[in-house]
């Protein structure tokens, strides 16, 4: 049965569910509008291997980053496209108004640069305009496989539109459950992600992802073709609740899973700007120490999570981007 688009439809795109008609004017809590929001599409080299390729000569993935967010986290490096009203009140987010016309043919735009893939970078908020532009780029000769790079806030109803459409999903699992605690009402995710039942949506929108891709699979060149990879970004002091998600993650996906243990974590955006408010959270005020996320390494082996990429600790300075600059990554 042919789906309908849900432009027009009360806005559920993700765990918040704001149930609002952006088609009427109504602006929910990521304050994404009717047409999707583009901050910048470029060739992209830093992603995970199977992603920007091994060799830079192959042509790196052609990202699209998309601006908003449905999420708020405190620490995110990419808050000047995602949240700026944070930082500075009534901040305008950059980023071009795009129809479904211009959408499409930037990604053909991308393929034609040589990009390994287009690889949609938050694209949550525009879920809704993103399925009838790759309809459209499919209809004129896209080729490449889609990548949907999320925060792992989706809801069930948007990953359903987006079966079939999408080749790999690059979602984050950005915390761990707590113990003995109701993940519907989870404090330190409200207090970090904005988004106080993040554990128990992500997980299930992780299933959904698994259920459609499968396993990541790569071709000759060890480019993603297919599947899923889950990232995770492990923070100071187990503040992510790495010892908790491990675990998880092995009992549901098994041995076969494909994870990328991020350690690129420093005070940025928030935790930058206003570190008097995390006092009481004094790991969030200092770059990850290279104990810590050896500790989330050797956990994941433990628990047979062999297929993990690893990062050298200075990652994330080396490509932190700017999106006041031309090149995002210098």
């Amino acid at each position: 049965m042919r789906r309908k688009p849900f432009s027009k439809n009360f806005c559920a795109l993700c765990g918040h569910a704001c149930q609002v008609r952006r088609d009427l004017g109504q602006i929910g809590r990521c304050g994404a509008l009717p047409q999707a929001e583009l901050a910048a599409a470029l060739l992209h080299y830093g992603e995970e291997p199977p992603i920007s390729g091994l060799d830079p000569a192959l042509g790196g993935s052609g990202t699209i980053f998309f601006s908003r967010c449905n999420l708020r986290c405190v620490f995110c490096q990419n808050w000047q496209i995602s949240q700026p009203d944070a930082v500075t009140p009534n901040a305008p987010v950059p980023g071009q108004s795009t129809t479904t016309e211009d959408l499409a043919e930037i990604m053909l735009g991308l393929q034609k640069k040589g990009a390994l893939n287009i690889n949609l970078v938050s694209p949550t908020p525009h879920a809704h305009a993103i399925v009838p532009a790759l309809r459209l780029a499919r209809t004129r000769g896209l080729r490449l496989p889609v990548v949907y790079n999320s925060g792992g806030y989706d809801s069930i109803l948007a990953l359903r539109l987006l079966d079939g459409l999408v080749d790999i999903y690059l979602p984050d699992a950005k915390l761990g459950p707590a113990a003995l605690k109701t993940q519907d009402r989870d404090p330190l995710a409200l207090r970090l992600l904005g988004a106080e039942d993040y554990v128990s949506v992500n997980q299930t929108a992780l299933r959904e992802m698994f259920r459609q891709v499968g396993h990541l699979k790569t071709d000759r060149r060890g480019a993603a073709m297919r599947g899923l990879l889950i990232r995770h970004l492990v923070l100071p002091a187990d503040l992510a609740r790495t010892r908790s998600l491990i675990p998880l993650l092995a009992a549901n996906f098994g041995p076969d899973l494909h994870l990328s243990l991020m350690a690129q974590y420093q005070p940025l955006h928030l935790t930058q700007s206003r570190p008097e408010n995390f006092g009481d959270l004094p790991g969030l005020l200092r770059p990850l120490r290279a104990d810590e996320y050896e500790e989330g390494v050797d956990l994941a082996l433990q628990h047979g999570l062999t297929r993990a990429f690893v990062q050298e600790l200075e990652a994330g300075a080396e490509y932190l981007p700017d999106f006041r600059r031309r090149d995002v990554f210098r």
